[in-house]
């Protein structure tokens, strides 16, 4: 189990200014793109390359987190 302090700095290296990860069984799960890091041992493995990809999701470029939003037209 992950402490809820450690919990509280956790980001998604893929959003690290704000997704933050939520416990989810054996894993953590980001809040915005969904990819899913293992924890093993007790030791969240935040490595981009070794997470789970959503359901309908079939690499790491098509998730949200790596589309900015457009700006809004003048």
């Amino acid at each position: 189990m992950i402490s809820p302090e450690l919990l509280e700095i956790l980001r998604c290296p893929l959003d690290p200014k704000s997704a933050r990860l939520q416990p989810r069984g054996d894993h953590l799960e980001c809040e915005r793109c969904a990819l899913r890091f293992q924890i093993k041992d007790g030791f969240p493995i935040l490595v981009v390359e070794e997470a789970e990809l959503p359901p309908g999701c079939d690499s790491i470029a098509s998730l949200p987190c790596q589309h900015p939003a457009e700006p809004p037209p003048l």
